[in-house]
């Protein structure tokens, strides 16, 4: 689906010649499992792309799941709607329901995290790195969601919650 490789987190163009920013090895945390997904930001709309899971016991954990999940995106990154839906696990995000991005940076401790709020549930993800640049990251989804009534901005770690 693409030409050349591209590092994320990267802003490149959608099918229709849209800017669509790319970001890479988020995952939330399912009972048993972690789910690895590479997130495509639009102006109107936020696409979870399903990469893997891969169990949370350290026996049954696969190494290399953040290099299988960034090939995954690479082909991904100019794929239309329906190519960005095609897995069962695959979901989006429409913009006129989301209220807020909240991104919290990580710590020794935790992991970043990512919030997106809508009116109807919280969707979390949590990046791989602790030491994830979500300032820059705040800065790019700031500039794009900037003539929505999306409230980007970084949340502060809450010191006692050790989640992530």
């Amino acid at each position: 689906m693409t030409g050349s490789s591209v590092d994320p987190p990267a802003v490149v163009s959608s099918p229709d010649g849209d800017d669509r920013l790319w970001v890479s090895e988020w995952y939330r945390i399912a009972p048993r499992t972690f789910e690895q997904f590479e997130l495509f930001f639009e102006p109107g709309t936020v696409y979870a792309v399903f990469a893997e899971e891969s169990f949370k016991s350290l026996l049954l954990r696969r190494d290399g799941r953040a290099r299988a999940a960034r090939d995954l995106g690479d082909r991904y990154r100019s794929a239309t709607r329906a190519q960005l839906l095609d897995g069962e696990r695959s979901f989006e995000v429409p913009a006129d329901e989301m209220t807020a991005i909240r991104l919290t940076p990580g710590s020794l401790l935790t992991k970043p995290r990512l919030t997106i709020e809508t009116s109807a549930r919280d969707h979390t993800l949590y990046h791989g790195s602790r030491s994830y640049d979500v300032e820059s990251l705040c800065r790019s989804l700031d500039r794009l969601y900037a003539d929505s009534h999306v409230d980007v901005a970084t949340a502060d770690r809450d010191w006692l919650a050790f989640v992530g």
